[in-house]
């Protein structure tokens, strides 16, 4: 897999580390020389120039990528236009690009790009389920404004008896999607599958069964 990243600021240079670390070959790109040459030995390709540049672009092969990441979130203006060049101009099949601000990523949407993300609103909605009343969830994602999913230790109360006894399981509005157990991951485990100390749960459903399924 091949994926190509514009921008090297915090997000770009982490996505960078995050790829290579999955054996996925990347090309860094970023005006900046000083960024480039951080993670010259880092990424598999890196290369410094105008990213707004068509010229530049189009000397890179993009369109062998994957993906192609515009992770550019504080130059609204400049983002969008560099997804309106992959999308429109060089028709790149995939484009994901990250957004700052709701606007911004409204305008990234019209400008045609596949996939748009905005860490800081991310992390805001997980940070508030970390200390509103679904603190003792742990890991959470929102999946919508009253559902989400959820990683947890099971409860103390449901070890050694079975999945499929457990009230809080068995309820429409709540999935066990997962237990981790000494670092071995069984999807969807059956009903009879007995409960041990230290399971860990990923759980699916609305906010407030996944309180329940947590006490």
């Amino acid at each position: 897999m091949k994926v190509a990243i514009l921008g090297l600021g915090r997000f770009g240079s982490r996505l960078v580390e995050e790829l290579v670390g999955m054996g996925v070959e990347v090309l860094a790109i970023d005006v900046d020389a000083r960024r480039v040459n951080e993670l010259a030995e880092v990424a598999t390709f890196a290369a410094a120039g105008n990213v707004a540049d068509f010229e530049f672009l189009s000397s890179f092969d993009l369109e062998s990528y994957d993906t192609v990441a515009v992770a550019i979130g504080s130059e609204v203006a400049l983002s969008v236009l560099i997804t309106l060049t992959l999308k429109r101009r060089m028709t790149l099949r995939h484009v994901v690009a990250k957004a700052s601000t709701v606007d911004h990523a409204e305008a990234l949407r019209l400008a045609g790009a596949d996939i748009v993300v905005n860490p800081e609103q991310e992390a805001a909605i997980r940070l508030a389920h970390t200390l509103g009343p679904s603190s003792h969830l742990g890991e959470y994602l929102s999946l919508g404004p009253t559902f989400g999913a959820a990683k947890l230790e099971a409860p103390p109360e449901a070890i050694g008896k079975t999945v499929g006894s457990l009230p809080a399981l068995r309820r429409n509005n709540v999935v066990l999607l997962a237990l981790v157990r000494d670092n071995t991951v069984t999807f969807r485990p059956d009903g009879d599958t007995v409960v041990e100390s230290g399971d860990m749960w990923l759980l699916a459903g609305e906010d407030e069964e996944l309180q329940r399924a947590s006490r």
